[in-house]
Order: C-alpha cells, then structure tokens, then sequence
C-alpha cells in the first residue's frame, strides 16, 4: 500500500481538496469572517497538530525515523504556526484573542481524533491519520497555482505558501516517507489504514465547512 492508494480510495478526498471554501478562497469571494474563524481554529489545530509530531518521534523505531518527527515539530513550532500568527496578525487578530478563542466542535473532534490515533496506534497508523493534512494542502496549493496568480485577491498570500516550490518539496518528502511506512502492510493492516484516511479526510471536510459557517 502507498499514499496514492489511500487517496485514491477515500471517498471524500475530492469533497475535501474541492471544497466550496477552498474554491471561494481561490476566488477571492470568501467571506472575511470565514477566513478569520478559519485562521484562529487553524492555529489551535496546529498546536494539537504538532503534539501529534511530537508523538511520532516516541513511536518512532529508529534514529531516521525521529529525525522526520523532529522535523514536522520544528516545522510546526518555528515556520507554520508563526506563519499562522503572522495572518492573524495581517488581518487585525492579536495572538491574545486567537489563544483564547474556543474551540469549535469541528476542531475538538478533528484534533481529538488524531490525538487517539497517535497514541493508540503504530507509527504508520498515526501517518495514515495525518496524511489528509500532511498530503492535501499541498495538492490544493498545486492546483490553485494552475488555475492561475490573482494581484487583488486577498487570499493569494496564503495560496502562495502551499503553492510555493519550497512547500511542494516538502509534500513530495513527506509521500515518500508514508509510503516507506505502509509498505509491506498486512491486509487487516491496510484496511485500518484506509480507515484511518477516510476518517480524517472527512474531518478536513468537516474543518472547511465549519469555517464557512462560522460554527
């Protein structure tokens, strides 16, 4: 089994990467309010997010494989979530207001999820759990990236940090990296896998949606 696979297979995937959020953000039709409830829940998902990377290196079996772990949390801690703050900080959210924002149900079970997954399952079971997110915004920022660059749209900065060659390298490293993990997979092991995916393709959905809904 390999990453391709699990997208192949998961019967959300296109509702995810083609959500009506993601294609109104592309637009520059998104709602101000949406962008901002969805900046303040996405940096109190990364912080759970990074929790998760941090649970990576205690299941990992070898020196290489902590070294990746090592990277997403510095990833996280040092580039993505300053990257977050410095949105909220463009769009008038002082990191007070965003810290002490409440989670939305839509967060709580997403993060939750992935916190069960990582502490409950194998090193390759917590990679299956996160590759919609690990994987996905790459491939939206790719596809955005084709459809074309847009000067007056609000939103181009952030399509341009998934879109960008850096990022794109990164999502390659990361697919190589799950595919080492799932190869050799038993069948039972692959259909929990492919679970695992479904689950948290449909809370990326679930995440979308919430933000257009301001829920």
């Amino acid at each position: 089994m390999d990453y391709q696979t699990l997208r192949h297979n998961c019967p959300t995937w296109q509702d995810y990467i083609n959500h009506d959020f993601v294609n109104q953000l592309a637009a520059g039709t998104l709602s101000t309010d949406s962008f901002r409830h969805y900046l303040k829940q996405d940096y109190l998902y990364l912080i759970h997010y990074t929790r998760v990377m941090a649970l990576s290196v205690y299941k990992s079996d070898s020196l290489a494989q902590m070294r990746v772990g090592q990277a997403g949390i510095n990833a996280m801690l040092d580039l993505e979530i300053g990257m977050y703050v410095d949105f909220c900080k463009q769009w008038g959210i002082p990191l007070e207001e965003v810290e002490n924002t409440p989670e939305s149900s839509a967060t709580i079970a997403y993060t939750r999820y992935l916190l069960d997954a990582a502490m409950s399952g194998s090193l390759a079971d917590l990679y299956a759990a996160i590759a919609p997110c690990l994987m996905g915004y790459g491939e939206i920022g790719k596809r955005l990236k084709a459809e074309g660059y847009q000067d007056d749209n609000p939103y181009q900065s952030w399509i341009d940090v998934f879109a960008s060659d850096e990022f794109q390298d990164v999502t390659a490293q990361n697919e190589a990296h799950i595919n080492t993990l799932l190869t050799g997979a038993t069948a039972s092991q692959e259909k929990k896998f492919q679970q695992l995916f479904d689950t948290a393709a449909r809370m990326e959905v679930n995440f979308w949606q919430m933000a257009l809904d301001l829920s």
